[in-house]
């Protein structure tokens, strides 16, 4: 995680020096903050959700994140039309119907995780059923994805690259801090640093793109849209790995995809 974070932080910086042009201010600061500890407690929860919990459950929880960007931004006075909301509505019922996977005898195509975590994860341990503590973290973690999700917004009014340095920068030190305390180490072998690196170059690039979209439309569509990362990774599955996509899987694409046209149309 330590050097997805790191691999985060160096790629906002070069966005910075070559997109951010000179000091915009503080007001990016403290919703950057928030942004960066609501990341982290996203992911915290998430995997302690999956660790404990059912997937089949927890998945499409956690993917529910959308709703708090959506209902900040309504509450902000944004006003999408009605064709844009059906299909806001659309994308997430679709999402949520492909984040489901089965936790009895089907493998998951994939694990739906906050794209704002900037940090990656072993593979969760499956348990089956449902329980209780896993769905309050599962709530956690989508309330939280959603909550970082507005700070990236949020900092974004003043300047999204330098918002994502403070982002990525604010979960970078708050675990060099923990691991320093606790002195366990950082865990990952030296060897995997470069690619933890790309990985979170990655993660931040595409919250970058994020950042930079909620400045030029709505914050609540713009949220949605962006929810609809899994259906690539499936995608992925299909293509690198041959896993099966399910047919409920199937359906969810389309749905999500539909309601794509629609936000479009609006």
């Amino acid at each position: 995680m330590t050097g997805a974070l790191l691999g985060g932080v160096l790629a906002a910086s070069l966005g910075v020096a070559l997109l951010g042009g000179g000091w915009p201010g503080s007001g990016f600061i403290v919703p950057g903050v928030l942004g960066g500890l609501a990341s982290l407690v996203a992911f915290l929860t998430l995997y302690k959700a999956l660790a404990i919990g059912s997937m089949s459950i927890v998945a499409p929880i956690s993917a529910a994140y959308p709703v708090v960007p959506v209902i900040y931004g309504l509450a902000r006075g944004e006003r999408p039309a009605a064709v844009q909301l059906v299909g806001m509505a659309l994308v997430l019922s679709g999402v949520l119907m492909a984040s489901y996977v089965p936790s009895r005898d089907e493998e998951p195509a994939f694990v739906p995780a906050p794209d704002i975590a900037g940090a990656v994860a072993p593979p969760p341990h499956h348990v089956s059923g449902v329980n209780g503590a896993s769905l309050l973290l599962a709530a956690v973690s989508a309330l939280a994805s959603g909550a970082a999700l507005t700070g990236v917004s949020s900092a974004s009014e003043t300047s999204p690259y330098w918002g994502l340095v403070v982002l990525r920068g604010t979960a970078l030190f708050c675990i060099v801090v923990y691991v320093a305390a606790t002195r366990q180490g950082f865990g990952a072998p030296v060897a995997t640093l470069p690619g933890l690196l790309v990985i979170g170059a990655l993660d931040t690039v595409a919250t970058g793109l994020f950042a930079v979209a909620s400045t030029y439309g709505y914050l609540s569509v713009v949220s949605v849209i962006g929810s609809l990362f899994p259906l690539g990774t499936i995608a992925l599955a299909r293509l690198t790995l041959g896993e099966r996509i399910l047919p409920h899987q199937n359906a969810g694409v389309a749905v999500a995809l539909t309601g794509v046209a629609l936000v479009a149309l609006g």
